[in-house]
């Protein structure tokens, strides 16, 4: 296709005005049906292609999305954008990545120009819980807008995230099952909602087995590995060292195998972990990470479904559609009965 053909150019051809021509390959006004095969079979001939931004301006559509992520080389994060992209590409939608490095001034700026850029959706992680006027404001907008991993509660926007709360409650009692009673959390910003839900599922069950807290076995860095193994090392070499840890993230799992690496620490032999986020190469450590798989392919499904069917029904629905996903827990060889640690 020859991407200089223009409409004055199909017109010629179809031995019709540029108004005529316009109107059948916009779809709008009355021509007559010989009129419009004949333009048509012009713009098939010469090759042309409708310029995507005019278009736009007749339907008032774009057919982009943005998506607003923390850190696009997180693994989860690139793994449900990939899955996200190949649903609406079938709708014939493209998408936009912003990425924020888990600042709240850059998810501002990401949002507003995503915005100026007319996209007809929005697919946001928050980096905050507490800070989210510019989101309600692309939705007071008019756009369409899913939120994704990290809820807002006190919104009403949609969202599809898990049931993190149960899922670290799972995570830590299954440990305790072990007999471990010293579990370290290490986790990057309590301001974002889902590590705020993992330390609460943490808590609970403690709470739920009549246990005590230590509270000095609770570690939050920033959100890189690098944090991550700060936080490691600062929780691995304190007196209280714990006997287990659970991570809130792939980030933090990571920094933690360096970290107890460099220490010469033994997985599982001096030290349980289970870590979140399954990913692929989870199975290939020495020895393989018990963790907390998220459902990526079902969020990913689940977030196109919502979006798109926002976008279709502007106005028209009336209740946010807030969903909550299971885990499940992968039972592998990075952890160990407390009684068989040395």
């Amino acid at each position: 296709m020859n991407s200089k053909i223009t409409v004055k150019d199909v017109a010629k051809d179809a031995g019709v005005s540029s108004a005529t021509a316009s109107r059948v390959l916009g779809n709008y006004g009355y021509v007559s049906d010989s009129v419009r095969v004949a333009v048509l079979e012009s713009a098939r001939k010469l090759g042309y292609r409708p310029h995507a931004i005019a278009k736009s301006m007749v339907n008032g559509e774009t057919k982009t999305i943005g998506f607003v992520v923390g850190d696009i080389e997180n693994p989860f994060f690139a793994s449900l954008a990939k899955q996200v992209n190949a649903l609406i590409s079938l709708q014939g939608y493209t998408m936009i990545v912003y990425t924020t490095d888990e600042n709240i001034e850059e998810e501002m700026k990401g949002v507003d120009s995503l915005i100026s850029k007319h996209v007809d959706g929005l697919i946001i992680a928050p980096c905050l819980s507490n800070e989210f006027s510019h989101i309600v404001a692309a939705q007071n907008s008019g756009i369409s807008v899913v939120l994704v991993d990290r809820p807002l509660p006190n919104i009403d926007i949609d969202s599809v995230s898990v049931d993190n709360v149960q899922a670290m409650s799972d995570a830590v009692s299954f440990l305790i099952g072990l007999g471990h009673r010293e579990i370290g959390f290490i986790s990057d910003s309590l301001n974002i909602s889902s590590n705020q839900e993992r330390l609460t599922g943490y808590s609970k069950a403690y709470t739920d087995k009549g246990l005590p807290i230590h509270e000095e076995l609770i570690k939050v860095t920033g959100y890189t590995v690098m944090d991550g193994y700060r936080g490691a090392v600062s929780l691995l070499s304190s007196q209280s060292r714990p006997s287990a840890v659970v991570t809130a993230n792939n980030f933090m799992t990571i920094g933690f195998l360096l970290a107890a690496h460099d220490m010469g620490l033994s997985i599982p032999d001096q030290i349980s972990l289970i870590g979140f986020d399954d990913m692929d190469w989870y199975k290939l450590t020495n020895p393989p990470i018990t963790t907390i798989a998220q459902p990526i392919s079902r969020i990913g499904k689940e977030v196109s479904r919502i979006l798109l069917n926002r976008m279709a029904n502007k106005g028209k629905i009336i209740h946010s559609e807030k969903l909550l996903l299971n885990t499940h827990l992968i039972h592998r060889m990075s952890t160990k009965k407390f009684k068989e640690c040395s």
